[in-house]
């Protein structure tokens, strides 16, 4: 069967690419135990260290995954009709015909494999005409481009499709609620991939039969197919049970540049999942897929992790390779042509994490946990800040009965207690809640310090801004009795950004704060948090606003400090977790999310 070319690699290129990278990657070590204080004095102690981001040491790694021959094809299933319920059956537009087009790789092998499904973005799907049916040899085949990550995907042990779902995104043939045509999309496409793997059809050309195990199964979204997916997902309650048609659960959902547009994007499903944002990205502009994570953070009765990648340098269209790449931001220095990564960088980025995403979930014990830890949600690491060599801002939720949370802002009850029920004193400094969403201040009196008008954040979360004037400022929170045992968690993790149009920030450097916790005793120990750097951009006029504009994302990133460095307390009984700024005159960051937290096999 003829085999699609591929823009980026040859067949050996990956099975090369991860066996140097299990090679040179370092196991966990094992986790350092807090040291107890001493009992020669009862004064208290005070000890600041700096936290060290250091590489672990390249130790063996566990077996390299298998591999496998894989046959990546074009397929055609044939053309089938869409029906459209919101027209009335004697409309011309009640029934929407489609060809059931898409790439599929298979690994040429004897047994059942997981199931990725890969849903591209709302794209030109015409030549710039509204018409449909889009006729064969104008229609720009969207879901080609990712073939790349097909064959990298089949090669590595997973049945991988991507479908056309152009249909979904033409007005030509009547406007339909967002997602309609996308589900009989997916239907007919795994209906038929069902037959093909029990041995009774074989249209997609190329051997299916027992190798595709439908009950294992992850989605990718790109823009538009991301929310899509989580519509889906959590609508049909796939994350739970099975379709009726024999396919599912869906075990994880990938957003890759994912838009947030229509008004049941939200909430976030319960399953793992991973949103990439290109930091230059000039389709969805301002990065509101970051909504995904933060619904998903205030769910408290989540049981499974996500995490939010940052990806430095890159844009919307390279992780697809039928599209053209998008315009170049001149206003941020971060996002010039030499700036910004390559195209085939971009598209090994998201071959990587998508083949540790799927460990994770499939990969055999030793694996899964290392791809776990190349991922950053070891509790007992630094939280990463490259991935296969590009630069990251990463931030990892974990499940709910993995963290306690002390404060997750949502309202100002937070200024004066904790989530646990202790209080929060404030010396020297000044905070302010910010609700969720963009808002004016016109329309939200005291939200200035928020800051919504004067700059872009991604998801624009609810947070905390604390600002001070002193290096004797300090935040300060209470542990309750019940909450005062801290030795079964692992690390002490938050996320924060300095406010570029703060006055108290010098522009263009980076900032720090101590991080102190007190036992019952009143010994205390301090770590100095890491500079948070100053975010990249351009201070510009703002015509409409008051404050000026910042050109550049202001996206938070996450901070995570072992409790082992806390080495002068006792860890089984803390009374008080303080936050001094003593580190510079000055500042103003957004804060949010302080918990403690641990993982299951750290």
């Amino acid at each position: 069967m003829q085999r699609i070319a591929l823009e980026i690699k040859s067949t050996g290129f990956l099975f090369v690419t991860l066996l140097m990278l299990f090679l040179i990657t370092g196991c966990r070590q094992s986790d350092p135990s807090p040291t107890a204080p001493s009992d020669e004095s009862d004064e208290p102690s005070a000890e600041k260290t700096a936290v060290s981001i250091q590489p672990l040491s390249p130790t063996p790694m566990p077996a390299t995954p298998e591999t496998f021959p894989a046959q990546v094809v074009h397929y055609n299933l044939g053309e089938a009709m869409l029906v459209q319920d919101q027209f009335p059956e004697d409309s011309k537009f009640r029934n929407m015909p489609v060809r059931l087009e898409g790439v599929i790789g298979v690994p040429e092998s004897d047994t059942a494999h997981p199931v990725v499904l890969i849903l591209h973005g709302s794209h030109d799907v015409c030549g710039g005409e509204d018409i449909w049916p889009c006729p064969e040899e104008v229609e720009q085949k969207n879901y080609q481009g990712f073939a790349y990550l097909i064959e990298d995907l089949a090669e590595a042990g997973y049945v991988a499709l991507a479908i056309n779902v152009n249909a979904e995104h033409t007005f030509a043939y009547g406007e339909s609620p967002p997602s309609i045509r996308t589900q009989q999309l997916i239907d007919l496409h795994l209906e038929e991939l069902i037959a093909a793997n029990a041995g009774e059809s074989d249209k997609f050309g190329v051997n299916v039969t027992g190798r595709a195990d439908l009950s294992r199964m992850v989605w990718l979204g790109h823009s538009r197919g991301g929310d899509f997916a989580n519509w889906l997902v959590r609508e049909q309650d796939l994350a739970q049970t099975a379709n009726p048609l024999g396919y599912g659960p869906v075990d994880g959902i990938i957003f890759v540049a994912p838009a947030n547009m229509f008004v049941d994007a939200l909430p976030m499903v319960d399953v793992p999942f991973s949103v990439i944002l290109p930091a230059c990205d000039t389709d969805i502009a301002g990065l509101n897929g970051q909504g995904f994570y933060e619904s998903a953070r205030f769910d408290s009765e989540r049981e499974n992790w996500g995490t939010s990648v940052y990806l430095e340098g890159a844009e919307h269209n390279r992780f697809n390779t039928i599209l053209p790449p998008n315009s170049i931001l001149d206003q941020r220095p971060d996002c010039t042509e030499e700036s910004m990564i390559t195209a085939v960088q971009q598209q090994e980025f998201l071959s990587h994490y998508t083949l540790d995403f799927l460990q994770t979930l499939y990969g055999q014990p030793a694996q899964a946990s290392m791809a776990r830890e190349r991922l950053g949600m070891f509790a007992n690491n630094p939280v990463p800040s490259t991935f296969h060599d590009a630069a990251i801002r990463f931030s990892f939720l974990p499940a709910a009965d993995e963290k306690l949370v002390l404060m997750k802002p949502q309202s100002d009850a937070e200024l004066s207690q904790n989530l646990l029920g202790g209080a929060v004193m404030m010396s020297g400094e000044t905070a302010v809640f910010c609700p969720e969403g963009y808002y004016v201040p016109a329309n939200a009196p005291g939200s200035e310090p928020c800051k919504r008008v004067n700059f872009n954040q991604p998801g624009f979360p609810q947070q905390l801004v604390l600002s001070w004037e002193s290096t004797d400022a300090e935040w300060r929170t209470t542990l309750p009795e019940a909450n005062a045992d801290l030795s079964a968690y692992s690390a002490l993790q938050f996320r924060a950004v300095l406010d570029p149009l703060s006055d108290l920030n010098p522009q263009g450097e980076p900032q720090s704060f101590t991080v102190a916790l007190v036992d019952a005793d009143g010994n205390q120990a301090q770590v100095v948090v890491p500079p948070l750097a100053y975010p990249i951009g351009e201070r510009q006029q703002n015509d409409f606003f008051e404050g000026g504009f910042f050109s550049g994302h202001v996206h938070m990133r996450q901070v995570r400090i072992p409790l082992a460095e806390f080495a002068t307390v006792d860890l089984t009984h803390i009374t008080e977790i303080a936050l001094v700024f003593d580190q510079s005159d000055t500042g103003s960051l957004f804060l949010a999310d302080l918990e403690l937290v641990f993982v299951e096999g750290d």
